[in-house]
């Protein structure tokens, strides 16, 4: 199926769009079986790469956390 194939969908707001793209995402019922997106695959290799040229860019485990706690605060 295509956009092209649900009427009025031009007619749609960008959030009643995003709205039905959720909709389509949570009703997914193997998603572990989908392939990683191009885009996650590239940035992961980027990252790696960053990583292996400077292994202090990682953060150790407790600054990990700590960030995580401060962005929930």
């Amino acid at each position: 199926m295509r956009v092209e194939d649900i009427p009025n969908f031009e007619k749609l707001s960008d959030l009643d769009k995003l709205e039905l793209a959720e909709e389509l995402i949570a009703s997914l019922q193997h998603p572990e079986e989908l392939p990683v997106p191009i885009a996650h695959r590239l940035e992961l290799t980027r990252r790696w790469a960053a990583y292996e040229t400077n292994p202090n860019l990682a953060l150790k485990e407790e600054q990990f956390w700590t960030q995580v706690r401060a962005k929930k605060a």
